[in-house]
C-alpha cells in the first residue's frame, strides 16, 4: 500500500502558525535563498539526489559519526532511534542561517528534511535549534496496548514499525468526536501532534482517525493513472487535493469502458486496512465535487 499511509514520522509545523494536524508543513519561518547551479562534475562530485518525496523529522540527536557521515536521531514522542546518513549535499540551518556541518552536535534538537537515497535515510537539510516547532505527522496502526499505553505504527519511509508512548492527556478523534483509546485498532490510518514537553521527553497529545477498516469513502477527480493489468488507478481527488490509489479487482471491465487517464470519475470506495477497494466508478461530466 502506498497512498493509504501517506507519510509519517514527524512532519513539522511551526507551533505558532496553529497549522493543523491534517495539513501539516515544514518550518515555514524560514527561508533559504537559492543555491547557485554549479556546473556538476561526474568525476569528483556527488550524484545528484533523486527527485523522492521528502518526509520532516524532528528529534534530539544521540549520537553523531563524523567518519561516517551518519547520526542517531531519539525522534519526538517515539522510544526507537533512528539513524540518517549526511553529506556534502546536505544542508545544515541555524536560526535561519546556512552553517558548516560542523555546528551539529549530540544533544542538539533538530528537524530534518529526509528522504530514502538506496536503502539508506538520507538528511537533505538539517534545521538546529528550533524548539518552537511541535511535531505531526500520519501512519498506519499496527497494534495498541492499552494496558501500557504503547502505540504500534508503521512509518512508510523505513518500512519499520515506531513504537509511541501515550498518557492520560492523550486524546483520541474521529472528527469532532472524541474516542476512547480502544478505537486503535490495527489497520486504523492516524494523524498524530506530539513534540517535545517540559521534560523535554516528548509525548503525543492528539490521535486523529483518518479511516477505519471497513469506512466508506467518495473520491472525486481526474485519473492521473491507470494500469488495468494490476487492476490498479490513482485518482487526484479534489476535495482534500490528496493522490489515492484505488484497487479495481471487484469492478466488472464493462464499468471501466471509456475510463482512461485524464477522465473526470466518481469512486465508492472502502478502506480495507490495506487499500482502498472501489465499488463503483462512474465518469462524471460538467459537475463539480461537493465540498
Amino acid at each position: 500500500m502506498r497512498t493509504a499511509v501517506i507519510g509519517f514520522f514527524t512532519v513539522l509545523s511551526c507551533a505558532a502558525a496553529a497549522q493543523s494536524p491534517a495539513s501539516p508543513t515544514g518550518p515555514a519561518a524560514i527561508e533559504l535563498a537559492p543555491r547557485p547551479s554549479p556546473t556538476y562534475d561526474p568525476l569528483l562530485d556527488l550524484p545528484k539526489l533523486p527527485e523522492k518525496k521528502i518526509t520532516l523529522i524532528g528529534g534530539t540527536v544521540t549520537r553523531l559519526d563524523r567518519v561516517t557521515d551518519r547520526l542517531t536521531v531519539q525522534p519526538f514522542g517515539a522510544k526507537q532511534k533512528m539513524e540518517v546518513a549526511f553529506d556534502t549535499r546536505t544542508r545544515f540551518i541555524n536560526n535561519g542561517q546556512p552553517v558548516d556541518a560542523r555546528a551539529l552536535q549530540p544533544g542538539q534538537r533538530i528537524y530534518l528534511d529526509t528522504m530514502l537515497n538506496g536503502t539508506k535515510i538520507f538528511a537533505k537539510t538539517v534545521w538546529i535549534g528550533n524548539s518552537n516547532s511541535t511535531g505531526s505527522g500520519r501512519g498506519q496502526v499496527i497494534s495498541f496496548d492499552p494496558g501500557r499505553g504503547t502505540l504500534l505504527v508503521r512509518d512508510e519511509i523505513s518500512s519499520e514499525p515506531v513504537k509511541f508512548q501515550t498518557g492520560s492527556a492523550t486524546v483520541v478523534r474521529r472528527g469532532d468526536q472524541v474516542l476512547p483509546m480502544t478505537q486503535l485498532r490495527p489497520g486504523t490510518l492516524i494523524a498524530l501532534t506530539f513534540g517535545p514537553t517540559q521534560s523535554g521527553m516528548g509525548g503525543v497529545s492528539t490521535i486523529s482517525i483518518l479511516a477505519e477498516p471497513g469506512s466508506a469513502f467518495s473520491f472525486f477527480g481526474k485519473i492521473t493513472y491507470l494500469d488495468l493489468s494490476r487492476h490498479m488507478l490513482a485518482i487526484a481527488n479534489e476535495p482534500d487535493n490528496k493522490t489515492y490509489e484505488i484497487q479495481l479487482e471487484s469492478l466488472p471491465s464493462s464499468s471501466l469502458r471509456g475510463v482512461h487517464p485524464g477522465s473526470q470519475v466518481g469512486i465508492s470506495a472502502v478502506f480495507n486496512g490495506d487499500n482502498y477497494i472501489a465499488r463503483s466508478i462512474e465518469a462524471v461530466h460538467g459537475i463539480e465535487p461537493a465540498r
